[in-house]
This record gives structure tokens, sequence and C-alpha cells, in this order.
């Protein structure tokens, strides 16, 4: 029979409650600026001492919260000044899904059939 204080799989987690992974997130942000470096979940999950996957199972838990971080995330990627426009356009499109705006012109105008088929025949005969 299973003891009622064990904890029923795996390690508890570290973050009770949405407020304290904010303020570890916080203390990161603080850590990067002093040490001059560019925030990443990957720093941050070494600096909290937690695995990458238990930090994504954050976005189901507390979604609100995961959402500031990575917003605060891209923050600090757009604004940083010590990196490349290069760098930041390329992390931008691979962690948040910017994607370069492509415009399509349709330059196909609305005709009858009579007068494509005209069109089409006079072409021809070229």
């Amino acid at each position: 029979m299973k003891s009622p204080d064990k904890n029923p799989g795996g390690k508890p987690r570290i973050f009770k409650k949405p407020e304290d992974l904010m303020n570890k997130f916080d203390e990161y942000l603080a850590y990067t600026k002093e040490h001059d470096e560019l925030p990443n979940v990957a720093g941050f999950v070494v600096f909290a001492d937690i695995g990458r996957a238990t930090f994504y199972e954050y976005e189901d838990k507390y979604p609100d919260t995961y959402k500031k971080i990575m917003a605060k995330l891209e923050n600090n990627t757009i604004n940083n000044r010590s990196v490349s426009d290069t760098f930041k356009i390329f992390y931008m499109k691979n962690k948040f899904g910017y994607r370069d705006k492509v415009e399509q012109v349709n330059k196909n105008v609305e005709i009858s059939y009579e007068d494509y088929i005209k069109k089409v025949e006079s072409e021809d005969e070229y």
C-alpha cells in the first residue's frame, strides 16, 4: 500500500505557484543582464535547475505565466543591442513563429470566357 506522504511519481514541482515561476524567471533576467547574456529557455532551465520538458509542462499548468515569460524572452531578443539583426530574425522565426510576409498579387483580371478565348486566339496568331 502506498504511503499518502510520498510523491505519486517523479520529483515534486519546484514551482508550486505561478508567482514562484515568474519570480525565478525575473531573477534569471537580472542575472542575464548582469552577465550581458541573451536570455533564453535553455539558460533559464539551467538557472532554475529544471529540465526543458518540465519548463514546457508549465505552459499547461500556468498558461498566463508561461505566456508572460515567452513575451519577456521575445522582448529581450528584439531589444538586445548586442545581438545582430540577422540573429534576431533567425531566432524570432525559429523560437517565436515569426514568418516573412509574402504578398501575392493576382494579375488575373476578371474577364468573360468569350473575351478570354479571343485573347488566347489572338496570342496564338504570333
